[in-house]
């Protein structure tokens, strides 16, 4: 019986010496798979499986804009604080024009000064009343397209209202325009 339990030990350990000595294959390495949420109705949960699309999927690249495309550099912001700082940064690209938007309420919007990437500053007195039934938008056309910093947006602090901004790089004269 220790002959068995010997020539057993044995053999247990070339074997083992013979798996070690050989080299480890590792698999190549992949891209990692965008996971999808999916949802379990009768659990009621949600669990994260591959997608479908796997590691083909790729980044949509950002085509340039045309002079006439409007960029959101603000969402909904109320017009109750009276200044609001907008940072808008020059990897957004060039702007030569802006759009304010009501998007809620009354708001009279009074300036708005414009802090350019280079350090140059611009004052545009806009002056108009915006409501989402009336006037909509006012347009402020900056001349030249230049990279913007930072936007101040002062409207009066009476109004209960919010407004939106947008930029174009379509150029002009430096005026102001609005619908009704």
């Amino acid at each position: 019986m220790r002959a068995s339990v010997l020539l057993t030990s044995i053999s247990l350990l070339v074997g083992t010496a013979a798996a070690l000595a050989e080299p480890i294959k590792m698999a190549a390495p992949t891209a990692p798979q965008p996971m999808v949420r999916r949802q379990e109705a009768h659990l009621g949960r949600l669990t994260l499986q591959p997608s479908s699309k796997g590691a083909k999927q790729k980044k949509a690249v950002d085509a340039p804009r045309l002079p006439g495309d409007w960029v959101e550099l603000a969402d909904a912001t109320p017009a109750k604080h009276g200044t609001e700082f907008v940072v808008v940064g020059a990897q957004q690209g060039s702007f030569g024009q802006l759009r304010i938007n009501a998007a809620n309420g009354r708001t009279t919007v009074r300036s708005v000064r414009v802090v350019y990437s280079d350090g140059s500053t611009k004052v545009v007195k806009v002056g108009a009343k915006l409501a989402p039934n009336g006037r909509k938008f006012a347009q402020v056309d900056l001349g030249a397209s230049k990279p913007i910093a930072q936007l101040e947006v002062t409207t009066d602090r009476q109004g209960n209202g919010e407004y939106t901004v947008y930029g174009s790089s379509g150029g002009g004269t430096g005026a102001v325009v609005s619908s009704r």
